[in-house]
C-alpha cells in the first residue's frame, strides 16, 4: 500500500465525503511536486513555491517555533496544508488541531506525498469550505505561502472563527447556482469594452439574468467635446459634465433593474460616490480591473470602495493594494469567448487577404515597434492602430493602421501560420522579462486554434503547458529561431495549436472565470446574495410532470392537487409518519438529504 492509498483508507473512515471528492481531483499541470536541494519533496504552484527550495523541514521548524504555543484545551486552526512541514510539530502539543487547505489540488498532492494519517485519524483536515464544524473561538495560524495564493479563502475562515454570528453554509455556501440579476457596466471605449460584452453573454450562459449598460454610444460625444474649446480646463469640465450625466443614468438604471450585482469593467464610468449610491440601493459592486496597475493608477481611489476588486496581477500588486488599505480583492485572470473566437473555414480570397507567415494584431506600442523591426525579412503583416506608417514598418502595416474588428481579428488568427503575441510594456525596451499578467490575446488565439508565439510571462505555466500547448520566447534572437523552426514544421505547429484550443475551451472561457468570480465575491462578502425562493409548486403541477407508470406519481395522487409542495416539506411529512418506508418515500428522503449535503458543501 503506497502513501496515497494509506491516507485515503483512513480518510474513507473518518471523512468519507472528503475522500470521495479528493479521489476525483484532476491536478492541473501548474501544480508540481519537485525536489528541494536536500532531496525532500516541495510543492510549486506556477512559479510560487509553498516551501523552502533548500531545506523545507528546517523552514517548517522555524515557522512552528515562531508561533505562540496553544493553551491547554485551546483549539488550534492552521490555514494551509502544504506538504506538512510547518504544522506537524503541533500534532503533539495541540490538544485540538485542525488544518484548513482551501485548494483541492494541494490536498490531493499532499495525500500522494506525505503520511497524513496522524492528522486524518483525529479528523483534523478540512478542505475548501468544509470548515463550518470547527470549534469557535480558536487560535488561527497562517502559512504565508498559502495566504498569498488564497487570500479570499483566508478572510472567509478568519471571519467564521472570530464571529459566531457569521452565516453558515445554509446561507453563505448555497450561492452560485441560484439566478442573480446582474448589471454589467461597460466603459466608453478601449480594450475592456468588448470584455463587457463577453461577460454579459457568459453570465447569461451560466443561467443568470444579465444586462449590459452600453456606454459605447457616448464615446463619439465624449470625443466631440474636444472640438468645442481650445482651453484644456474647459474641455475637462465638459467631459466631467458628460460623465456626471452618465453616472446619473447608471443610478436610474440600477434603481429600476434592481440588480443583485453590478459588474463593472476597467475604465467604466464609476466613481466612489456612485459606487456608494449603488450599494445603498442594495447592490453589490464588483470591479474587474483588467489593467496593468503600474500604468493605470486610478485603482487607488476605486478599489477600497467596491465589494470585490478583481485583478489580473498578483505580487507586487497585492502589496500595493494592502498598503492602500484594500481588503476585498482577489485574482481573476482573463479568458476568451468561444462564441466569438473559434475555428473558421475561410474562402480563398479571405486566406489571401488575411493570411501571412507572421501576423500581429494590436496597437503599435514602442516596444512592439522595436521588436518587429527585427522581423521584416519574413512575410509579415501588422494589423491595428497607433503604428507609424512612415517608419520602417510602414510597408507591413495593413489597412493604413485602422482599428481591426473582432470579426476580422478572428479571420487573421485563422489565416496566419504564426501569430505573434508580444505584450505591451511602457517600461521596457523590447521584451519585458518580468511580465506578470496575461493579455486576452493569449486565450483568444488559442480558442481559434491559432498557433502563437508569446513572450514569456510568469503566469503562463498556470494556464498552458509551454512547448506543448503554447510556445514562448524571451529575446528577439529566440523569437527568430522559433519562427524559422515552426514555419518549417507545420505538423508540430498545428498539433500545439490544437492542444492549446482544447485547453482553453476546457478551462479558460468567460463562463469559467465568471463562475469563479461569483464564488470569490461570496468569499469576500459572506451572505452576499439575497435569498430567492423558487416559485411554489403544487401537487397537481408535480403530477403533470411525472410519467403515468411512476410509483412516485401514485404516491402523490392521494394528496390535494392544489396544495403547494417542497422537497423539504415532503421529507418532513414522511419523517413524521410511522411504519416501514415505501419506495417513493425512500426516494424523497434520499433526495432531500442529497440536497442538504450540496448546500453544506459536503458533496
Amino acid at each position: 500500500m503506497n502513501i496515497y492509498e494509506k491516507n485515503l483508507a483512513v480518510l474513507r473512515k473518518t471523512r468519507p465525503a472528503l475522500a470521495e471528492r479528493l479521489g476525483q481531483v484532476v491536478v492541473p499541470p501548474h501544480f508540481q511536486v519537485v525536489q528541494a536541494r536536500n532531496g525532500q519533496p516541495i510543492l510549486k504552484i506556477g512559479e510560487v513555491s509553498l516551501h523552502s527550495p533548500y531545506d523545507p523541514t528546517a523552514e517548517g521548524q522555524r515557522w512552528a517555533w515562531a508561533q505562540e504555543p496553544p493553551s491547554a484545551g485551546e483549539p488550534l486552526v492552521i490555514f494551509g496544508l502544504g506538504l506538512g512541514y510547518h504544522w506537524q510539530y503541533f500534532l503533539d502539543t495541540a490538544d485540538s488541531l485542525f488544518v484548513v487547505e482551501p485548494s483541492l489540488e494541494v490536498a490531493r498532492l499532499a495525500l500522494e506525498q506525505v503520511d497524513l494519517t496522524p492528522l486524518l485519524e483525529r479528523q483534523g483536515l478540512r478542505v475548501g469550505r468544509d470548515f463550518y464544524d470547527l470549534p469557535r473561538p480558536a487560535r488561527l495560524l497562517v502559512h504565508q505561502p498559502t495566504l498569498r495564493q488564497q487570500r479570499g479563502a483566508y478572510r472567509r475562515l478568519e471571519r467564521w472563527l472570530a464571529d459566531p454570528s457569521q452565516p453558515g453554509p445554509a446561507t453563505a455556501d448555497a450561492v452560485v447556482g441560484r439566478p442573480l440579476k446582474i448589471l454589467v457596466i461597460s466603459p466608453l471605449y478601449g480594450g475592456s469594452y468588448p470584455i463587457a460584452q463577453y461577460c454579459t453573454r457568459a453570465f447569461k450562459r451560466l443561467g443568470h439574468q444579465a444586462e449590459m449598460l452600453d456606454h459605447g454610444p457616448f464615446f463619439p460625444a465624449y470625443k466631440a467635446l474636444e472640438q468645442i474649446s481650445r482651453t484644456p480646463q474647459h474641455t475637462l469640465g465638459l467631459k466631467q459634465g458628460l460623465l456626471r450625466l452618465i453616472s446619473e443614468a447608471i443610478l436610474v438604471k440600477a434603481a429600476e433593474y434592481k440588480p443583485d450585482l453590478v459588474w463593472a469593467l476597467a475604465q467604466a464610468p464609476l466613481d466612489c460616490q456612485l459606487i456608494k449610491a449603488l450599494q445603498d440601493q442594495g447592490s453589490r459592486v464588483a470591479y474587474w480591473f483588467v489593467e496593468d496597475f503600474r500604468v493605470m493608477t486610478y485603482w487607488r481611489e476605486l478599489a477600497p470602495a467596491v465589494d470585490a476588486f478583481l485583478v489580473i496581477q498578483e505580487e507586487p500588486f497585492y502589496q500595493a493594494l494592502e498598503k492602500a488599505g484594500v481588503e476585498k480583492y482577489a485574482f481573476l485572470p482573463l479568458a476568451t469567448d468561444p462564441e466569438i473566437f473559434r475555428l473558421l473555414e475561410l474562402s480563398p480570397a479571405e486566406k489571401r487577404r488575411f493570411g501571412s507567415a507572421l501576423a500581429f494584431v494590436g496597437a503599435g506600442y514602442l516596444n512592439r515597434r522595436q521588436v518587429f523591426q527585427g522581423l521584416t525579412d519574413f512575410d509579415l503583416k501588422i494589423w491595428g492602430s497607433d503604428w507609424d506608417l512612415k517608419s520602417p514598418l510602414g510597408p507591413y502595416i495593413q489597412c493604413q493602421g485602422a482599428r481591426i474588428s473582432a470579426e476580422d481579428s478572428v479571420k487573421i488568427f485563422n489565416a496566419s501560420r504564426i501569430n505573434l503575441n508580444l505584450h505591451s510594456s511602457p517600461f521596457h525596451q523590447g521584451i519585458n522579462p518580468e511580465g506578470d499578467y496575461l493579455n486576452p490575446r493569449v486565450f483568444d488565439l488559442a480558442a481559434c486554434g491559432a498557433f502563437q508565439l508569446v513572450d514569456w510571462r510568469g503566469q503562463l505555466p498556470r494556464f498552458f503547458k509551454p512547448g506543448e500547448e503554447i510556445v514562448t520566447f524571451t529575446t528577439v534572437e529566440e523569437l527568430r529561431q522559433q519562427i524559422d523552426y515552426y514555419l518549417a514544421h507545420p505538423e508540430e505547429r498545428e498539433a500545439i495549436a490544437r492542444r492549446g484550443r482544447e485547453r482553453v475551451r476546457r478551462q479558460h472561457t468567460y463562463e469559467h472565470r465568471l463562475a469563479q468570480a461569483l464564488q470569490l465575491i461570496e468569499e469576500l462578502n459572506p451572505g452576499a446574495w439575497p435569498t430567492r425562493q423558487p416559485p411554489a409548486t403544487t401537487i397537481g403541477q408535480l403530477l403533470n410532470r411525472l410519467p403515468d407508470d411512476s410509483s412516485l406519481k401514485s404516491y402523490l395522487a392521494r394528496w390535494d392537487p392544489t396544495e403547494t409542495v417542497s422537497l423539504e416539506g415532503l421529507a418532513t411529512r414522511i419523517a413524521q409518519g410511522q411504519g416501514k418506508l415505501s419506495e417513493p418515500e425512500g426516494i424523497i428522503l434520499f433526495l432531500n438529504e442529497f440536497r442538504q449535503g450540496l448546500q453544506r458543501g459536503q458533496l
